[in-house]
């Protein structure tokens, strides 16, 4: 059997990628010429050629992906994150058909970037659903589902890395069983909330709405790929990449606005004030001048007393 693999994501697909390849089971990989830069070299690396890389242009990609599957001559065809509708008539081109691995419960978290929905509404587990593919995005019938606890804390980046290996576990299911895959439910739009990617307004704190819990959530959730959640302070932007919950004894009475730096300094770095009178310690952000600690910025000026302001 030959596996043709369409990603858009290292983390996500490269494991499947490489265990396929030692199988001997790999027809090829294609990817958005776009991406190239970031995931051509580690394929090289792992030894395939650059005759079995193909680069789409959005452009002309339709006509080039038909022709590289029938050259390729491969029996099935995964795809780990593709931004482009798939016609019809190109799903039918191989004998298999195409499987799509979604990194997210179907139908509840159809559509675009579920790994950051799912962090960002708290989840308890991410999923791994893997449909056939159909004209209709994310619809098709649902044929293997797992799931893999969040740790406390986790990021993006590190939540794509244990679900690309989780993905690893389907490649025997799959190829063995290919033909006589039970449908595991029939993926109706029940329940479906179709996501798009979040924009700016959905990646910026509001101090005065999101608990603290749903701070640190989306802190996690934008780490690393959309370069932490937006905060603004003195009138600059700042994106905070970590955060974690604190404990600090405030004077009797004092009910801080959320916002507030409570407290600052060299050791413990910034503190602020959140919903509910709980606490969130920054622990690292990025600036247009570059990444610091806490500590660094109360080195830099800020000060006690000085707020994060809402601008959405």
């Amino acid at each position: 059997m030959k596996i043709a693999v369409i990603c858009n994501s290292d983390s996500l697909a490269f494991p499947t990628v490489q265990a396929l390849a030692a199988q001997g089971l790999l027809g090829g990989v294609a990817m958005l010429k776009r991406s190239s830069k970031i995931l051509l070299g580690p394929l090289l690396a792992m030894g395939l050629s650059t005759d079995q890389v193909l680069l789409l242009n959005k452009i002309s990609w339709q006509q080039e992906m038909q022709q590289w599957l029938t050259a390729s001559d491969v029996d099935a065809v995964w795809v780990f994150g593709f931004p482009w509708v798939i016609p019809d008539d190109m799903l039918q081109m191989v004998h298999h058909g195409y499987f799509n691995f979604h990194f997210g419960e179907l139908p509840k978290y159809s559509g675009a970037d579920p790994i950051f929905w799912q962090l960002r509404n708290n989840e308890r587990f991410a999923s791994l659903t893997v449909h056939q593919m159909t004209a209709d995005i994310d619809a098709g019938p649902v044929l293997w589902s797992n799931q893999l606890p969040i740790i406390k804390g986790e990021n993006y980046g590190l939540l794509c890395q244990r679900l690309g290996f989780m993905a690893v576990d389907v490649i025997p299911i799959l190829v063995n069983n290919s033909s006589h895959l039970p449908v595991k439910n029939e993926n109706t739009e029940d329940m479906a909330r179709y996501e798009k990617r979040p924009d700016h307004r959905e990646l910026a704190i509001n101090w005065k709405q999101h608990s603290a819990d749903e701070i640190e959530c989306l802190i996690n959730a934008a780490n690393p790929k959309y370069d932490g959640a937006t905060a603004w302070i003195k009138n600059a932007e700042v994106r905070i990449l970590e955060g974690s919950p604190a404990e600090i004894q405030l004077p009797e009475g004092a009910k801080p606005e959320p916002g507030t730096i409570v407290y600052a300094d060299t050791l413990y770095g910034l503190i602020v004030a959140c919903r509910e009178n709980r606490f969130l310690k920054i622990n690292i952000l990025h600036m247009r001048e570059g990444y610091f600690s806490g500590s660094k910025l109360f080195q830099m000026g800020i000060k006690a007393g000085e707020k994060f302001i809402n601008l959405n």
